[in-house]
């Protein structure tokens, strides 16, 4: 009887059964949320926009770049050595001469976008230098006996670069590329010190008939890295070639001095013949007068047309000079303005994508939550029922066979 009512009565035991359902399924739901969590953290993974540059290519731009600041080491220590041993001050000027149009040439050909063709520029610019200062080239005398140095040194660089480009490029991109140069410098060679060259890049699309492949600018932070080089080339190497270029002007300003002291002296050497002559012999002063007119207003013009000459230079490499600066400084802030400009754009939309795949999976993990609560909650508060229920339903229809005992008298 009491076993019946037991069972009939389910409600009797909810309580410390539901209890007991709650805390077995207490671990289970915990880890339901927990791994709903870990697949949500998948929303703080950050992917910024913009296609990757190949392995290939970065490895082609920081080894061309590692290249150009061995190549302007390597030129500015040999020029300083020839310097400090010249015998003349024109050997002296052509060796700064030398540093600052080396490291203006390789920094243009190896900032390029693309890094197969900044390779291939600086390896075109590396063979030029080596014709120009060798025999036959048009730099073939301007280190005097020092030359030999100066040739050394740009063959080891032009092979530093040929070693670079046969260990990155493929075997056939090398060879379109050691084609093109042959032609390229035999056509288009060095003329002076100053290395105004051809483009290069144009040239090579004539070659190969085809357009010039832009390579993908990367992700952004390829782009912010690329730009952040490309700055502290500038602010390295824009400095030291100022202090060049006014170590040049000042070297030329002394020079013309220097002749300026030379018409001086004979200007000196002459009032002292006047006066000797005009002490012994007035009668023939005349002559003399005649012969200083005669001999010295033609240096008097040639010291004037010199000092007017190195006025004019001076301010022609001050106003370049300062025309240079300020196209690299707005070139610079307009990178960086670019770069921003896209950076910004860029996060914005990440942003926004962030926030939008959040907020679905947001829905989606409280979406199902409650599905699972309800679920649990309707098993932990059915179960009970309907197991009461089912349980009686068969003692009812045992009861209910012929023979067995009556159930027992409530009453």
């Amino acid at each position: 009887m009491n076993r019946r009512l037991a069972l009939n009565n389910p409600s009797q035991h909810q309580g410390p059964n539901r209890r007991a359902g709650l805390g077995r399924l207490q671990p289970l739901l915990l880890g339901l949320l927990v791994m709903a969590a870990v697949s949500g953290c998948k929303l703080v993974e950050l992917k910024m926009p913009g296609e990757p540059m190949s392995k290939e290519d970065f490895a082609l731009r920081g080894q061309t770049r590692e290249f150009a600041g061995i190549l302007t080491a390597t030129v500015r220590q040999t020029a300083d050595e020839i310097a400090r041993n010249a015998r003349t001050e024109e050997v002296r000027a052509h060796a700064i001469e030398w540093k600052i149009g080396a490291a203006g040439a390789i920094r243009a050909a190896t900032l390029r976008s693309t890094p197969s063709i900044a390779l291939l520029d600086a390896w075109a610019f590396c063979r030029q230098m080596n014709q120009f200062l060798g025999q036959g080239g048009a730099g073939s005398g301007l280190f005097g006996e020092h030359q030999s140095m100066a040739i050394t040194n740009a063959q080891g660089l032009e092979r530093r670069i040929g070693g670079i480009a046969d260990k990155l490029l493929s075997t056939s991109e090398l060879k379109r590329m050691e084609e093109f140069l042959g032609a390229y410098v035999e056509k288009y060679p060095l003329r002076s010190i100053s290395f105004e060259r051809e483009s290069v890049a144009a040239r090579w699309e004539d070659f190969q008939k085809k357009p010039n492949p832009v390579a993908p600018a990367g992700t952004s932070s390829e782009a912010l890295s690329d730009l952040a080089e490309r700055i502290q080339i500038l602010g390295e190497e824009v400095p030291e070639e100022v202090r060049w270029r006014l170590s040049l002007e000042s070297t030329e300003m002394q020079r013309g001095l220097d002749r300026a002291g030379v018409t001086l002296n004979r200007l000196d050497d002459a009032l002292k013949q006047i006066a000797e002559a005009a002490a012994k012999s007035p009668g023939s002063i005349s002559n003399a007068v005649l012969d200083l007119r005669t001999n010295f207003l033609p240096v008097l013009d040639r010291f004037e047309a010199q000092w007017q000459n190195t006025i004019k230079i001076v301010q022609s490499e001050r106003q370049s000079l300062s025309e240079t600066v300020a196209t690299e400084r707005a070139a610079v802030l307009k990178a960086v303005d670019q770069q921003r400009e896209a950076v910004m754009k860029q996060t914005q939309e990440m942003t926004r994508d962030l926030v939008d795949r959040s907020m679905n999976q947001v829905r989606g993990l409280v979406r199902d939550v409650l599905f699972y609560a309800v679920l649990l909650v309707g098993i932990i508060l059915g179960a009970p029922f309907a197991i009461g229920f089912f349980l009686g339903r068969a003692w009812g229809r045992l009861g209910a066979r012929p023979g067995s005992p009556a159930p027992p008298n409530r009453g």
